[in-house]
């Protein structure tokens, strides 16, 4: 009997989303991969099809065909477990590709108080309250921006002044507030019921991503924000990097032990890897240069 890839796929990524991974574009790459062996009357997956599928648009990155292979391969090795002539394994490193970050955009805290008071004046007042106070909480909490419209108004604990905030792969953290973060949320949220998402778009429903960064963008060209050497246009994300890079040069320029900040940033930020964090390190001048005293000075220590 023919293994039904279809219904085995659905069960895959099931199997694996309840065991925490978000599988971000799974789905639909799934769905067009076996939606082509099907236009084709094929019933199993093979390497060469899977590679093919891969490498469909040669216009596109070497890093984008990577991760089309990785999800098919995952996909692929599922089957094979219950049914080796279902399909073939996928060896590792057909497509490499080289992991990059994009350069962050580094905000001052003259444009986050620029970007601030144009989301305040934006119409309607409902989109007003929801993108200043947006903007406000991803630039002194750090947050991802899906983590932050995920929210719900019971995520917010004003009497402990926290926010239960679930990051990647369901991790849950508990975020600090300070004080006049939590007033800004109160007065957000006032008359709201007590239910529900916390940030809302201006027909009530839960904020859309997209929509929240298309405003973003329209606010980005108001306040005249330009893309810094090396850098993409600003986006919503980079309050992120922000806060950590503000945090870490803080540490430096009071004395801190810096290594034992990382570890702490870590946690905050809900990074799974703290290699993760200590990318930070290299992402600002500033603190690139502090890295490099630091080096030069222990190697004059070392040879005196």
């Amino acid at each position: 009997m023919t293994l039904d890839l279809r219904a085995a796929a659905v069960d895959y990524l099931a199997a694996r989303r309840a065991r925490g991974y978000r599988l971000a574009d799974h789905d639909w790459l799934i769905r067009s991969f076996l939606d082509d062996l099907q236009r084709r009357d094929v019933t199993t997956i093979t390497v060469a099809d899977a590679v093919a599928f891969a490498r469909w648009r040669p216009d596109t990155t070497q890093r984008w065909h990577a991760q089309r292979l990785h999800v098919i391969a995952g996909l692929a090795g599922y089957l094979h477990a219950l049914d080796p002539a279902a399909a073939e394994l996928v060896p590792a490193g057909l497509i490499r590709a080289r992991v990059t970050r994009r350069h962050p955009y580094l905000y001052s805290d003259e444009q986050i108080r620029a970007l601030l008071a144009a989301a305040s004046a934006l119409s309607p007042p409902p989109l007003a309250a929801t993108m200043s106070t947006l903007i406000g909480l991803l630039s002194v909490s750090g947050m991802r921006v899906g983590e932050a419209i995920a929210l719900d108004v019971g995520d917010l604990d004003i009497d402990r002044r926290v926010l239960r905030v679930t990051g990647k792969y369901g991790k849950r953290r508990l975020v600090p507030l300070h004080p006049s973060t939590v007033e800004a949320l109160t007065s957000y949220l006032a008359g709201r019921p007590p239910d529900g998402p916390l940030f809302v778009g201006v027909r009530g429903n839960r904020l859309n991503a997209n929509a929240a960064r298309a405003v973003f963008g329209a606010l980005m060209q108001q306040c005249r924000l330009q893309a810094q050497p090396g850098c993409g246009a600003p986006r919503l994300h980079d309050f992120r990097h922000s806060f950590a890079v503000n945090s870490l040069t803080e540490a430096q320029r009071s004395g801190s032990d810096v290594d034992a900040r990382v570890a702490v940033l870590a946690g905050y930020l809900g990074h799974v890897d703290p290699a993760c964090t200590y990318w930070y390190l290299e992402a600002s001048p500033q603190l690139m240069a502090a890295v490099c005293e630091r080096v030069a000075a222990s190697f004059r220590r070392d040879h005196r």
